[in-house]
């Protein structure tokens, strides 16, 4: 679904029109004082992370066509007139926690349609039924916000946490949040290596602007999240050759053994960042691949990130052969990435030049 209407008029129908365009849909909003409002929450949303394409650019006041032909309407304390093709989500059916545009929680009636609880999940969100306990539903949105006092950096703060806690990373607010952060991460991704693809030479799988978390007192990007961000990329290129959840769920990863990486350029937040993947070399149990990071808009190298990986099998917890699937695909990348000329930073060594005499 991409196109998306609200209906209604207040801070809620603001917070539905904030969450739905940063999930990088098409939103269609009926008052017209709404496109400030949501202007007003964007930074929040931008903080806790935005899916390829959501931009403010997408917001615009509706006509009786865009409502109408909407794949979904969410109606905040106002009936919807005319007639509309796609789900319709009253309070009654669908009741965000607000924030909305910050929480998981929404909670479904039991005429919901399950369509509903498929476009919410799709957005990031938990939608839960009646038949959720007022702990489960407790722990997803009215704690959260009253730990964290209705402060929006806060409730941020805490999802991050709870996500980062083995206790409370599979339940609550902090699995919605590690689950929002994979699907964004993964929206738009390129489909997986299938035998007789034409592979990309180097391969571009990962574009992102510069996420807020990222940026330090020096108000550019800080020298590990050039780091944090080639984890993405490189979590790109397992989705590519195979090695997605339930690769990793059945026992094996890769795990990064050692790293170089060159810093050219500062960049700020915001600003957006691409990412090329050259191949060097795949063994059995190793591969060796660099990431360049281009400035989006420029073209300017901002930086290298040179790296090996074993394979592992995780329930064993040792290095083993890399699965057959998933070395039909290191090998084709290989084969296609073997005439790239290597980049002057592949192999580079630490060091003081000597002291002449």
């Amino acid at each position: 679904m991409a196109h998306v209407a609200v209906v209604g008029e207040g801070s809620r129908a603001a917070e539905w029109a904030t969450r739905f365009l940063a999930a990088g849909l098409t939103v269609a909003v009926d008052d017209p004082a709404l496109p400030g409002a949501v202007a007003a929450l964007w930074p929040a949303a931008q903080r806790l992370g935005l899916f390829p394409g959501a931009a403010l650019s997408r917001l615009r006041v509706a006509t009786a066509d865009d409502i109408s032909n909407a794949d979904v309407v969410q109606v905040v304390n106002r009936g919807v007139t005319g007639t509309t093709t796609g789900l319709i989500a009253t309070e009654a059916i669908a009741k965000g926690c607000s924030p909305i545009h910050l929480v998981p929680l929404v909670e479904l009636a039991s005429n919901a349609a399950s369509e509903l609880a498929t476009f919410y999940r799709s957005l990031g969100m938990t939608p839960v039924g009646p038949a959720a306990s007022a702990a489960e539903r407790a722990s997803l949105g009215a704690h959260l916000v009253d730990l964290a006092q209705g402060d929006s950096d806060a409730i941020i703060a805490l999802m991050g946490a709870l996500r980062a806690t083995p206790a409370t990373r599979d339940s609550g607010a902090g699995e919605a949040f590690a689950r929002r952060e994979a699907l964004r991460y993964g929206s738009g991704a390129t489909p997986p290596w299938q035998s007789g693809d034409t592979v990309a030479a180097p391969l571009a799988l990962y574009r992102t602007p510069v996420e807020p978390d990222w940026v330090d007192y020096n108000d550019h990007m800080t020298e590990a999240a050039y780091l944090t961000a080639a984890g993405w990329a490189s979590d790109a290129l397992f989705r590519y050759i195979g090695d997605d959840e339930a690769y990793r769920a059945a026992g094996h990863s890769f795990y990064t053994v050692e790293t170089h990486i060159h810093y050219m350029l500062e960049v700020a937040v915001h600003e957006p960042i691409t990412f090329t993947t050259q191949v060097l070399g795949v063994d059995a149990k190793r591969l060796h691949f660099i990431h360049s990071m281009y400035h989006g808009d420029t073209g300017d190298l901002l930086c290298t990130a040179e790296q090996m990986l074993v394979h592992v099998d995780m329930n064993a917890g040792r290095s083993a052969p890399i699965l057959p699937n998933v070395a039909a695909a290191l090998a084709a990348i290989c084969e296609a990435h073997a005439h790239l000329p290597i980049p002057p930073q592949v192999g580079s060594v630490m060091r003081l030049p000597e002291r002449k005499a």
